[in-house]
């Protein structure tokens, strides 16, 4: 027998791809809109899992799911897509990756907590002190750092508000993910999923965009968001939802807060953000308060 299972080695790849992703994310941040980004990576999403649609099951299939699944995959896919990940984008590009990524991995705390609120779950005196852990973690993550590039203009409490926020509603939408795909797999959840949120946020970046057009944007910044689209909405998001179909909304909620981590590293080595010690003792409160309520 393996150190971990099969469902927790592809949860923490799907960690590792959303880690990778947030970098080349990073890198567009300040070229094209986040609710545009959003759009277009789940655009490109939708049509990975269209590809993938034909060799996974029959479309008769969804004919098994129940109006409460319909609703609960809407509601997540509104929540933690529509919202959360437009919510994540703008936290990038106002703080950077590596405060973003970390004060973003309280997901677990969320999910936890919707899972208690909604099913009841006692409270365990080990979750009272991971949120302890994660909460002493985004105090230090919320500090001012001393130095900033001068061609960056941080807003702390605009970011780490977006972040929180982003965990939050990534919480419920994990929590209402696991009934939802009852009786779908990873890949026609997606088909559903993607294509919704696509839509949706390109309506919303239409509607508030002032005229502006996709050319407007250049073919480089297009083509590499269309790839984060691929790698992290397609790739990643396949993963994360066997992940869920596996071990469970809160557990795959933990391992995907492996990111933060990787995203740490990562940063350190190919982009210019500045890691002081307040930031890294935030990371590990952050993560040492994730692994207490595992």
């Amino acid at each position: 027998m393996g150190l971990i299972s099969y469902g927790e080695a592809v949860g923490l790849l799907s960690a590792f791809i959303w880690a990778v992703n947030s970098l080349i994310i990073r890198t567009q941040s300040f070229n094209v809109p986040p609710t545009l980004m959003n759009a277009i990576r789940c655009a490109v999403a939708a049509l990975f899992f269209w590809c993938l649609l034909p060799f996974n099951a029959n479309l008769s299939d969804y004919a098994r799911v129940t109006p409460y699944e319909w609703a609960c995959l809407m509601s997540s896919v509104t929540i933690g897509v529509v919202v959360g990940d437009t919510l994540y984008l703008w936290s990038i590009r106002e703080i950077g990756v590596a405060r973003t990524m970390a004060l973003v991995g309280t997901t677990p705390i969320t999910t936890l907590a919707f899972e208690k609120l909604l099913l009841g779950l006692e409270v365990s005196s080990t979750f009272v002190l991971g949120c302890f852990l994660a909460a002493s973690g985004v105090f230090c993550l919320a500090g001012k750092p001393k130095q900033t590039h001068p061609d960056t203009t941080i807003n702390l409490k605009r970011g780490v508000l977006l972040s929180l926020s982003a965990a939050l509603l990534w919480g419920l939408s994990t929590t209402l993910l696991k009934p939802a795909i009852a009786n779908l797999t990873a890949v026609q959840a997606n088909s559903i999923r993607m294509p919704f949120v696509a839509g949706l946020t390109f309506l919303t970046w239409r509607l508030r965009s002032d005229g502006m057009g996709l050319q407007q944007l250049g073919k480089k910044a297009l083509i590499i968001v269309a790839f984060t689209g691929l790698l992290g909405m397609g790739v990643g998001s396949l993963f994360y939802l066997t992940t869920i179909g596996l071990v469970g909304p809160s557990k795959t909620a933990t391992l995907t807060a492996a990111t933060p981590v990787f995203a740490l590293i990562m940063s350190i080595l190919f982009l210019k953000e500045k890691i002081t010690l307040r930031l890294l003792l935030g990371v590990l409160l952050c993560a040492s308060g994730v692994y207490m309520v595992l």
